[in-house]
């Protein structure tokens, strides 16, 4: 029963935050007209919502859907901890948002999509 309840929140927490990540770091870096931007981002955050949705239920995703959900899910909850952790808890320090953008989003995709291969690599083999 509890994981009913929680399902559906985790899946919504990881879209809105890989929404976020997605449209941030496009917004900072790309020169893309806003609605195209807004529809990656989407795209992006509803790949990881459905990545979200089969690991709370238990269930094997696609070797694809892994790497690419588990790299947007932890690079987003790297950049978020980075970005904005960071200009929380260290007011003091200006470079705060670049080490979100260029060390701690970078390194949380690297890692997600390794993460996600050997997530799926392992439930192969099960």
């Amino acid at each position: 029963m509890m994981m009913r309840l929680l399902k559906p929140f985790f899946t919504l927490l990881m879209f809105l935050i890989v929404l976020a990540f997605v449209h941030t770091i496009l917004a900072i870096t790309a020169t893309l007209p806003a609605w195209l931007g807004l529809g990656l981002s989407i795209l992006c955050a509803a790949t990881a919502a459905r990545f979200a949705w089969q690991l709370a239920a238990g269930a094997r995703p696609s070797v694809y859907l892994a790497i690419s959900g588990g790299a947007l899910i932890l690079g987003a909850l790297c950049f978020t901890a980075g970005f904005w952790g960071l200009m929380i808890f260290a007011k003091e320090t200006n470079q705060a948002p670049l080490i979100g953008i260029f060390i701690a989003a970078p390194l949380g995709l690297i890692v997600g999509a390794i993460g996600g291969y050997r997530y799926a690599s392992g439930q192969a083999e099960h």
